[in-house]
């Protein structure tokens, strides 16, 4: 069955004086019962429409407002986590009262003398070796040894000591080492320091051999400021070092034992001196 022409119109259009059927008729009456069924119902949807826009509105308003208040409670917790301390310096006089109050400043750069005596401390504490019974010790030396390396250097003293013909561990069974450093300079213009040091080897075993080996190596070096506490004692100035080297340059011979060394002579001259009186 055909639909009238008066349902087939968009609901929010009333028909106009223009709207012909099909066939060329005369176009619709523009009054009678269903053009007031038309505007009822194009008022209706433009009163309700407008109330379903402002609903979308307040809903979009909304969600921004939920989601700005998300982005700040995430700033908020991240503030929270993170512990910021600012230090202060007081300066006292004799009598204990208060001169000057102020921020400490961010730290200056160390004097190359102090680097040169921390990277002295760091070589000794990586390839000194205590007796086995020392075991303590010599865990405390290496690990004060790593607070002074960045990761990546880290790595090449892990494969380093990784072979038991040089991790200290087993080797304080056999013997003992004393690390002498004997030159700690740096490459002009880098960030690169030479070092030069002497292994003194001692068996354990009575009697036994020892040896001095000489070596140099090379260390790449950055200032990082301590941030922790246990920086801050292991590492006072923040000298890391990014990458190290070195090499064995001279091995001296095997002392004999200490049994079988030869005493020097000496000349007693007290009864010289006695008979000269």
């Amino acid at each position: 069955m055909r639909l009238p022409r008066l349902l087939l119109l968009p609901r929010w259009r009333e028909p106009r004086a223009t709207d012909r059927p099909p066939g060329g008729a005369d176009p619709l009456p523009m009054s009678g019962p269903a053009n007031s069924i038309v505007a009822g119902r194009t008022e209706f949807a433009h009163a309700f429409g407008d109330l379903a826009r402002g609903k979308r509105n307040w809903q979009v308003i909304a969600f921004a407002a939920m989601g700005l208040l998300g982005l700040v409670t995430i700033a908020y917790v991240q503030l929270a986590r993170s512990a910021r301390v600012v230090p202060y310096l007081v300066q006292v006089d004799r009598l204990g009262q208060v001169v000057a109050v102020g921020a400490a400043e961010r730290m200056a750069p160390p004097d190359e003398r102090l680097i040169a005596s921390q990277l002295a401390q760091f070589l000794r504490a990586i390839r000194t070796v205590l007796p086995a019974e020392a075991a303590v010790a010599q865990a405390e030396l290496v690990r004060r040894g790593y607070a002074f390396l960045t990761p990546q250097a880290a790595g090449f003293l892990n494969d380093y000591f990784a072979s038991p013909a040089h991790d200290p561990r087993p080797l304080g069974t056999r013997l003992t080492r004393q690390v002498d450093v004997t030159g700690v300079l740096r490459v002009p213009h880098s960030d690169v320091w030479r070092l030069e040091w002497t292994e003194t080897e001692r068996a354990r075993e009575p009697g036994g051999p020892s040896r001095s080996v000489a070596w140099e190596g090379y260390v790449t070096v950055t200032i990082v400021p301590p941030a922790t506490p246990e920086m801050i004692q292991d590492n006072p100035l923040g000298v890391r070092v990014t990458s190290l080297s070195w090499t064995q340059v001279a091995a001296g011979a095997l002392s004999p034992p200490a049994t079988e060394r030869a005493l020097p002579i000496t000349r007693d001259t007290t009864s010289d001196r006695g008979e000269h009186r």
